[in-house]
This record gives C-alpha cells, sequence and structure tokens, in this order.
C-alpha cells in the first residue's frame, strides 16, 4: 500500500515558481506604509524624469531667445505645471478640469512670465493680457519671420510659455495618473523638443574635435542623446514599475508571492536592454552626423519668404532731387542727438537712409532685381528690440520732423532699438532690418512726432581707397556699364588697383559741375530756399535727373569728347560733366566695379564734421547737419567699396562746383543730351504710375477717391481676431457638448428597441456621474436608483429591466415614453444644482471614462487572474473565478 501524497513544501522539496507567505501579525499594517512609500518614491522618480526632459526642450529652445527673460519664463512655467498637475492629482481632477486649469494659469501667469514688458502700468497689463491671447494664434507665424535671437520681444516668448506650462501639467498628469497610457507623456515631451529645432536657426552648430575626433553638430547631438536616453530611462523604469505592481496585486489577491528571478534572467534582461539602447543611439547619431554634413538645414523659417517685398516702392535715389525743390530745401526732416556726432579718426559720421546694392540698369535697387524678395541676403526681416550686446555702444535718438517714407533714419549696424511717442506699439511693428546692409524700413511710414532710439556699433571707416586690393571675377554684367565708361577708364592710362580707382574718382569729381535741377530757381523764390544761393559765385547750368545707363553713358560721352578735343591736363580745365550725386554716386560705383571691386549706393546725411573732400573746397554739399538737425539741403549719396578682404571703405561722390564749364565749350559743343528743352513756363505732367525719375514715393501719389474706411478695416481686424480667440477657446466645450447630443440621440433612435430603453438608462446613469454621484459599478438598476435616493431612477430601473429581460419585446411607443421620463429625471437632477453645478455637468467628462475605466479594469482582473490559475496555481484553475465576467450596470442582471 503506497504511502499517502505528501506536499512538497512538506517535503522539504523547493516550489518551482511560488512560495506560500503569510505576514506576521505583528506587521499587519506594514504593507499599508510601504505601498504609500512606493507611491511617493514613484511620483518622485516620474517627477524628475519628466523634468529632466522639459529642461531638455528648454535647452534645446535657448538660441530662439538667448535671454534671461527666457529662462525666468521657462522655471516659472515647469513649476507652475507642476504645481497644477499635483493639485489635479490631489483632488482628482477630471483631465477636462486640467485642462481648464492650464488654461487659466496661461492666462494668469502669461503677462509676467511671457509679456514682461507689459508690467509697467494697470493699462499696459490690460493690453499685454489681450496681446497674450491673440498671441495664442498669430505668434507662431511671427516667430519664424523674425530673425534670431528675439529676446523677450512683444509676445514671442508665449508660444515656448504655452508649450512648457501645458506640456508639464500633461506630462506630469499622465505619468502619475495615466495607468496604461503613461507612455503618452513620451511622445508629448519629444514634440515640446522639437520645438527648438523646428522653429530655430538653420545653422548648426560649430563641429568639436575631442581627442582627435570630430563630433559634427555637438549641440544637437547632444540634445537628441540626452533626449533619447531620458525616453528610454522613463519608458523602462515604468516597464520595470508596472511589472512589481502586478506582482503586487498578485500577492495581495492570492496570498501567494512569486519568488524573485535568478541572477542570469536579470543579466539577460540587462544585456538585452542595453543593446536595444546602443543601436538606438547609433541610428540617431547616424542620422544627426548625416543632418550636419551641411551647414544649414532646413526649418520652417528656411521655406518662409521675407515679409516685405520692396519692389513696390520706388528707388529712394531717384527721389534725391526732390529734397532741392523750394519747398522741401529748407525743411527741418529730423533731428538727431547723442553719441552719433564723430567717429573714432575724427571725421564726419553718417545717417545711412538706404543701401543700394543692385543696378538694373535704369535704377539703383535695395532688392536684387535677379532673385526679387526671395533672396534671404537683401531681405528684410522682424527684430527683436535687441540683437546682441557689445561693450562698445553708440546712443543715438532720432526725432522725426518733416521727414516721411518708409525709408529709415539709421545710424550703422544695430544692437537695439527702442520707439517712443503715440504711435510707438505701430512702429515696432512696423520696423524691419537687414543686417548685411545695416538699414532698416518702417511699413508704418515715418511721420512728424515719431521718435526712437538706436543703440548701434561705433562707425569705424578707412579713409583711402589705395590699400584695396580688386576681387576676381566679374562683379557686374558688362551690358549694364556704358561703353563710354570703359573708353574714359583707358584713356586716363591709371593702375589696376585701389590707387587707381581713387585717382579716377577723384577726376570725375572735379571735372564734373553740380547742378540739382533742369531749369534755374526763380529770382523771387527766397533766399534761404534756393540751392544755388548757397553756393557762392555759382553759375547756374541745366541737368537731367535719372542714373539709368544711358544717363550714365551721357556723362562720360562728355567728359570723354571734353578730353580728347583739349590739350589742357589740369581737371579745372577739363570740366565736362553735369549732374549731382544721383549720378556721380552712380558712376563711381560703376567705375569700382568696372576695376572688379564690389560697390554699392548710400543715401543719407552727414552728421558732426565736414568731410575731407569738403574742407579742401571740392564738394558741393552745403555741409554737415548743423548741430544733428537735417534739412534737405543736408541730403547726400556716397559710395562704399569693398576688395577682397570684404571691407567697407567710404568713398564720397559729390561733383565741385567752383569750376564751372568754359564759355567756348558752352557754346560751340554739341548739345550735350538729346532732349528737348523745356521753357520756363511749362508745367511738369507727372504719369499716372510712378515714374522712378519722378523724385516721389508710389505710396505718397496714390489720392484718395472714396470715404476713409480705415476703421472699419481696424474694426473688421479686431473683431476677427476676438471671434478667432472666442472660437479656439470654445472648441473643446463645443466638441463637449456636441459629442454629449450625439450620444443621447443615437440611444434614443437605436434600432432594437430595447437597446432604446437600456441606452435611456444609460444616459440617466451618465447624466448622474456628470453631476458628481458615484458610479455603481456591478450594482443592478434598482440597486442603483435606490442607492441614488431616486423614485424616478426606480421608475426607469424596473421599466428597463422589463424591456430587456421580458418576454414580451416592448413597443416603439413604449421607449418614446420611456425617454420622455428620462429627460425629466435628468431636468430634476439639474434643476437640485446651481447654474454653476449645471455647466459643470454639462462640460464633464466623467460620463465618457467610466465605461472606459470598466473595461479596463475587467482586462487588468483577467490577466491577473490567468496569471494565478497557469503560474501561481496550475492544479486548481476551478479555484479562481477572477475576472470571468466585466462589471455590468446591471440591465444584464
Amino acid at each position: 500500500m503506497s504511502a499517502p501524497a505528501v506536499p512538497a513544501a512538506a517535503a522539504g522539496r523547493p516550489v518551482t515558481g511560488a512560495v506560500p507567505t503569510v505576514p506576521p501579525r505583528r506587521s499587519r499594517r506594514a504593507p499599508g506604509h510601504s505601498r504609500r512609500a512606493g507611491v511617493v518614491s514613484a511620483r518622485l522618480i516620474n517627477t524628475v524624469f519628466v523634468v529632466a526632459m522639459m529642461l531638455v526642450a528648454v535647452w534645446a529652445a535657448w538660441p530662439i531667445y538667448q535671454d534671461t527673460s527666457y529662462l525666468v519664463m521657462a522655471g516659472g512655467a515647469i513649476l507652475a505645471g507642476l504645481a497644477l498637475a499635483w493639485l489635479g492629482a490631489r483632488r482628482g481632477w477630471s483631465w477636462f478640469t486640467v485642462l481648464l486649469a492650464v488654461l487659466g494659469g496661461y492666462l494668469l501667469l502669461g503677462v509676467p512670465l511671457a509679456v514682461p514688458s507689459a508690467l509697467t502700468s494697470v493699462p499696459n497689463i490690460l493690453g499685454g493680457l489681450l496681446d497674450l491671447v491673440t498671441a495664442t494664434v498669430f505668434s507662431w507665424k511671427e516667430l519664424v519671420t523674425i530673425q534670431l535671437p528675439v529676446g523677450s520681444y512683444q509676445t514671442l516668448l508665449a508660444p515656448a510659455f504655452l508649450l512648457f506650462l501645458g506640456g508639464t501639467t500633461v506630462a506630469l498628469s499622465l505619468a502619475w495618473r495615466g495607468k496604461r497610457l503613461f507612455y503618452l507623456a513620451v511622445p508629448l515631451i519629444l514634440a515640446v523638443q522639437l520645438f527648438g529645432l523646428v522653429f530655430g536657426s538653420s545653422a548648426v552648430s560649430i563641429p568639436l574635435t575631442i581627442v582627435g575626433l570630430s563630433v559634427p553638430a555637438p549641440r544637437e547631438s547632444l540634445i537628441g542623446l540626452a533626449a533619447l536616453l531620458l525616453a528610454f530611462g522613463f519608458l523602462a523604469w515604468r516597464t520595470h514599475l508596472a511589472r512589481s505592481e502586478a506582482l503586487d496585486l498578485a500577492a495581495r489577491t492570492t496570498g501567494v508571492r512569486r519568488t524573485p528571478g535568478g541572477l542570469g534572467g536579470r543579466v539577460r534582461r540587462a544585456v538585452l536592454a542595453a543593446g536595444v539602447l546602443v543601436l538606438a543611439i547609433g541610428v540617431s547619431l547616424g542620422g544627426l552626423a548625416a543632418v550636419a554634413a551641411t551647414p544649414d538645414r532646413e526649418v520652417l523659417r528656411s521655406s518662409i519668404d521675407p515679409a516685405v517685398d520692396l519692389r513696390e516702392y520706388i528707388s529712394p535715389l531717384s527721389q534725391y532731387r526732390s529734397y532741392f525743390s523750394a519747398e522741401r530745401y529748407d525743411q527741418e526732416l529730423f533731428t538727431v542727438t547723442g553719441d552719433a556726432t564723430t567717429v573714432d579718426d575724427g571725421s564726419a559720421s553718417r545717417v545711412r537712409l538706404a543701401v543700394l546694392s543692385y543696378y538694373d540698369g535704369e535704377v539703383f535697387r535695395v532688392v536684387n532685381p535677379a532673385a526679387g524678395e526671395s533672396d534671404q541676403i537683401t531681405a528684410f526681416a522682424r527684430v527683436p528690440h535687441s540683437r546682441g550686446s557689445t561693450a562698445e555702444r553708440v546712443t543715438t535718438s532720432f526725432d522725426i520732423a518733416g521727414y516721411t517714407g518708409v525709408w529709415m533714419p539709421g545710424a550703422g549696424a544695430l544692437f537695439s532699438i527702442r520707439f517712443a511717442g503715440d504711435r510707438a506699439a505701430a512702429l515696432s511693428d512696423g520696423f524691419f532690418y537687414n543686417a548685411g546692409t545695416a538699414s532698416g524700413i518702417q511699413l508704418n511710414a515715418l511721420e512728424n512726432g515719431d521718435r526712437y532710439t538706436v543703440v548701434t556699433e561705433p562707425q569705424t571707416d578707412a579713409t583711402t581707397l589705395a590699400g584695396l586690393t580688386s576681387q576676381a571675377g566679374d562683379t557686374l554684367d558688362e551690358t549694364l556699364i556704358p561703353a563710354s565708361l570703359g573708353d574714359w577708364v583707358d584713356a586716363q592710362a591709371v593702375t589696376n588697383d585701389g590707387a587707381g580707382l581713387a585717382e579716377l574718382v577723384t577726376r570725375l569729381r572735379e571735372r564734373g559741375y553740380l547742378s540739382h535741377a533742369l531749369t534755374a530757381p526763380p529770382l523771387d523764390s527766397p533766399v534761404g530756399d534756393s540751392w544755388t544761393a548757397d553756393l557762392a559765385d555759382y553759375q547756374f547750368s541745366p541737368s537731367l535727373s535719372g542714373h539709368s545707363v544711358a544717363r550714365i553713358d551721357a556723362l562720360f560721352t562728355a567728359l570723354l569728347e571734353k578730353q580728347n578735343s583739349s590739350t589742357a591736363t589740369e581737371n579745372s580745365a577739363l570740366v565736362a560733366a553735369i549732374g549731382d550725386d544721383e549720378q556721380f554716386a552712380v558712376a563711381t560705383a560703376l567705375l569700382a566695379r568696372h576695376l572688379g571691386f564690389e560697390s554699392r549706393v548710400v543715401l543719407g546725411f552727414t552728421l558732426g564734421a565736414a568731410t575731407a573732400a569738403g574742407a579742401a573746397g571740392t564738394t558741393g554739399a552745403p555741409g554737415a547737419c548743423l548741430q544733428g538737425v537735417c534739412s534737405g539741403q543736408n541730403l547726400a549719396a556716397w559710395v562704399e567699396v569693398a576688395g577682397s578682404d570684404e571691407n567697407w571703405v567710404t568713398v564720397d561722390a559729390t561733383p565741385q562746383f567752383q569750376n564751372p564749364l568754359s564759355p567756348i565749350d558752352d557754346t560751340t559743343r554739341d548739345p550735350q543730351y538729346n532732349t528737348e528743352v523745356i521753357a520756363e513756363s511749362a508745367t511738369e505732367q507727372r504719369a499716372p504710375e510712378a515714374n522712378p525719375t519722378s523724385g516721389e514715393d508710389q505710396q505718397e501719389q496714390e489720392q484718395a477717391t472714396g470715404p476713409d474706411l480705415d476703421w472699419l478695416f481696424a474694426a473688421l481686424k479686431i473683431g476677427g481676431i476676438s471671434l478667432a480667440t472666442l472660437l479656439a477657446i470654445s472648441t473643446p466645450f463645443l466638441v463637449i457638448l456636441g459629442a454629449k447630443l450625439k450620444r443621447r440621440r443615437d440611444r434614443s433612435r437605436a434600432v432594437d428597441v430595447s437597446a432604446r430603453f437600456a441606452g435611456g438608462w444609460d444616459e440617466y446613469i451618465d447624466a448622474a456621474v456628470d453631476r458628481g454621484l458615484a458610479d455603481q459599478g456591478s450594482m443592478t438598476r434598482v440597486e442603483i436608483a435606490s442607492h441614488y435616493e431616486s423614485v424616478g431612477g426606480t421608475v426607469l430601473a424596473h421599466l428597463a429591466d422589463r424591456a430587456v429581460f421580458g418576454p414580451v419585446p416592448p413597443e416603439t411607443g413604449d421607449s418614446d415614453a420611456f425617454w420622455a421620463l428620462v429627460t425629466a429625471e435628468r431636468a430634476g437632477l439639474a434643476a437640485s444644482g446651481t447654474r454653476r453645478d449645471r455647466w459643470r455637468a454639462a462640460l464633464s467628462l466623467r460620463s465618457f471614462s467610466r465605461l472606459a475605466d470598466a473595461g479596463r479594469l475587467f482586462t487588468f482582473r483577467r490577466r491577473i487572474s490567468r496569471y494565478v490559475t497557469t503560474t501561481v496555481r496550475p492544479n486548481r484553475r476551478d479555484t479562481s473565478r477572477l475576472g470571468e465576467r466585466p462589471p455590468t450596470s446591471g440591465r444584464e442582471s
């Protein structure tokens, strides 16, 4: 007779897989305390991971702002997000309530953190709040059309603040309360980290060499590596935490715990994880190396065309002569005060009005006529108030008087600009700047009373052309250089270098004669309003405006004919070309390009001491702005020439007026221009379209042909922005209300009449849950109605049970009557609270989450049951029924 079977534990043999444990009585409360401590430590670790990943996002976006205000904003946003996530977890807020809290935090903290410039007065704070709401929709586009870094310019901190606040709050809420949705925190934070890369600069960081190994784009590589390691570590930690929680739940449910695995299993898991991590790092770094192979990368701002189309504006050089008319000659244009009066070498400093680098044969332009406004080199873009800092600064203030137009007076390479006056906000919005030419434009055209202060680099300028060497290759299409220019240069027999160019410029100026008009000013004109009166012993000679190829060709043709018809060699005896800065500046620029130098024409004013040429008496310019007051007579055009070292040298081009044309040349020579002479009594007729030589801005020629509708456009703009903002804010609420309405309609119109009864009961339960009543899970309908202490609910429960489980199928009319009772019961629930409670119930999401939570609980229980029956109790599968049935609402009872 065989001995009875002895349990393995009693025989002293080890049990494979599980060991029953019974906690000692004295530590009965220990597991609860241990679980609470474990929850706290798990939350702390989750917080560390999320905050670390958010700091990587802050690091990635630093090149966009590069300002301490950005660090203050980022720190405040992360701390505020941490506080909102903690309150949501502490008070059990729904996801909708968390989103409302994020919106409230954004509006409450947005002005002090994202719009710090508005913290000057109460009206400015209210205006800053409106700007913050508007920036939520529109600042994203402004961020990719402005030059970097932007600092705290206007409301451009708002996008980063919204991302950091919302990203921190939602990511921590998912990590703390998301259960099986915790992994969504990783793609969410990765999207926040991409903000700095997508909205940043197209340039990558300089390669770094470490121990002979070159690391391409080290900054971008470190950001990607840090993001990858933190994301991998967070997911690995949460996977380990979920596995531990599942084992703890199985142990608490069955009283049996699983023995720890051996060292070999842990080593295998560690090796596998390390292999996956190394593979991911290798792929990531390989991709970064491929991206860094080119100095520029594609970002959003790479595909954004410059926001300003300058082709609609007439070349400012074509307006030159209009400033010497009787109306504008003595008119005060603006006043300059500050440090920008003289440069280091004691020569005059200059105010740049416009820099024209491209010649198309008709006019000198700001924009390259071949590339158009898409040329990033000549693009005028929005710039922040501050573009950097330097130890040496020059502060200059401009007070606009009679000057109007888009071309903005400036004093050099810009570091910062501040507008003042009643139109400060409009001027700030309309300011665009080009760093290559150190010039700015104002789309909201300057007018009387405007004021602004600029901080620029000190002006340092070479004083001679002799040290320049020409560049290799062509600098201009030869078809744009008159043949007479080349013939005249050949006749001068000078060297083809900087010294030769300097000699050519000297001969050009001294053989030219100053004239600002085609006709002489009237004799009865006031002395102060005539440019001829300011030139002692001046003999008037007429000259045409314009600086086309034909006009410059006529100028050099006259010079060449005079030289060929005379035996004199002195420049004073070879005066033949007539014009002013408009023609002679263009002629000088073309001379430089003919010799292989890069050149550009600059329109502006001279401050401080007179130029060296003026002191010598070789220029016809009246002089610099007196005591900083610039009028029309002070306008000048000069040339900047660059050699192979790309350093720009300023060259004056104004012709002399002391030596007039000789009488014999004036009477015997053929007419200088093939142009019909206009009598003094004739009136000039302006063409319908702006003429490049008319000296007027196209915008100034437009005449008002109807009522002023600016107020209507402004009102429509404000209304549109307000409507868009209201729509953006109300969209989540409208979606919730629409979803509930559709759910109610689908339930009441179900094809199966019995399903209409079940759906009506579900609608009643959803209404109760949204009102704050607890979902009773697996209770029957009658039990739920009794728990709610609702007489109408009890009636609904009996009718629903009879329709679902009764032997006779219900009729359609019965379902309509049932739904009428459901509507009445829902109205009764709504009437029991305040209006605020009704709105909260209408927008609550608890009714959507109750069935989802029930389904997840059912799935989790069934997995635990499967684990217990197959691993812990393989011989007692019929003893555990855990997870066999999902929780029901009672209608299957």
